[in-house]
């Protein structure tokens, strides 16, 4: 009897192990499709690893810090049989005849190339400041980029505080950091568009001022602490915060080839359709990366679902 070979898997390559990839992976192999996953880092979880906050939104684990969440995940996905290449940088994204050549290159310097059936952009966010606040970080570890800090949690206690920034996680940190005796002044470039709630409750607090429409003139980090300057004022704090928010991880973009690299929003962010497509056809995105209207981990996760079920939809339909 003869029988007939069973058809390959399509490929899809992930670009990153966050929620959004390994929710996009696991997904693939329910309908029947080989994920491969590009992971930079040597793990899973993504910034989420990091996050000792409470999950508000995944409804079903009240109080659940990002960490914990994540662990599971990532415990969650490890059991899984999904082939992921950590410490793995992408050094190229082309199109060839009917499949996607991708150029990698692993910590070690290997280099190989394998082709892909899709691509999911899956490469998340990170916090932003300015080159100038980014260099005075790597000069003094009394400055902190980004929520998703230990030493906030852990290091900063009976200490002044100065946090850059009027987002909800300038406002949350400020209160966050008061509660644990610290003296907080949270300086910000306009106005406060921190919710309400975050408002109000710093303005209650004595060792919380919030003060609006400034930007320091000078900021320096000494063995004194950190020293910041105002028209008139100058202060010393033990450390600083900045809270800038977050910006798109699309560095990768720039190693696509030209007709690869998919639409942006004006924010920056990916654009995808309502299946998580990109402009790009084979090219699909999950994650914060394309802006969902509330970034989270059950955001993510759901977009990873829907990027896969796109693909299994899109590639049988081309079959």
């Amino acid at each position: 009897m003869i029988t007939e070979p069973r058809p390959t898997p399509p490929v899809v390559a992930i670009l990153g192990a966050g929620p959004a990839g390994m929710s996009c992976a696991n997904a693939c192999l329910s309908f029947g499709l080989r994920p491969l996953v590009i992971e930079r880092s040597d793990q899973a979880g993504g910034v989420q690893r990091r996050n000792f906050h409470p999950n508000l939104w995944m409804l079903g684990w009240p109080g659940e810090t990002g960490e914990s969440l994540t662990r599971r995940m990532v415990e969650h996905y490890a059991s899984l049989p999904i082939e992921t290449r950590y410490q793995t940088e992408l050094l190229g994204a082309q199109r060839g005849k009917s499949v996607f050549r991708l150029s990698l290159a692993e910590s070690g310097g290997e280099r190989e190339t394998i082709q892909a059936d899709a691509i999911v952009l899956a490469t998340g966010m990170h916090p932003y400041a300015t080159p100038e606040l980014e260099d005075l970080a790597r000069r003094s570890p009394r400055v902190i980029i980004g929520p998703l800090s230990h030493t906030i949690r852990d290091g900063i206690q009976d200490a002044d505080v100065l946090i850059l920034g009027g987002g909800d996680n300038a406002l949350d940190h400020a209160l966050f950091l008061a509660e644990r005796r610290n003296r907080v002044r949270v300086h910000t470039r306009g106005t406060f568009a921190a919710r309400a709630t975050f408002r109000t409750a710093c303005a209650g607090r004595e060792d919380i001022r919030l003060v609006e429409n400034s930007t320091p003139l000078r900021l320096s980090a000494g063995q004194e602490g950190i020293l910041a300057a105002w028209p008139g004022e100058e202060l010393r704090f033990d450390w600083l915060l900045v809270m800038y928010g977050y910006r798109p991880n699309i560095e990768l973009l720039d190693r696509f080839s030209p007709s690869l690299r998919p639409d942006l929003t004006a924010g920056g962010h990916v654009h995808v359709d309502d299946w998580q497509r990109t402009s790009t056809p084979g090219v699909y995105a999950a994650g914060d990366l394309t802006a969902p209207a509330q970034p989270s981990v059950p955001t993510a996760i759901a977009q990873g679902l829907a990027a896969a079920r796109a693909i299994e939809r899109d590639i049988t339909w081309r079959r």
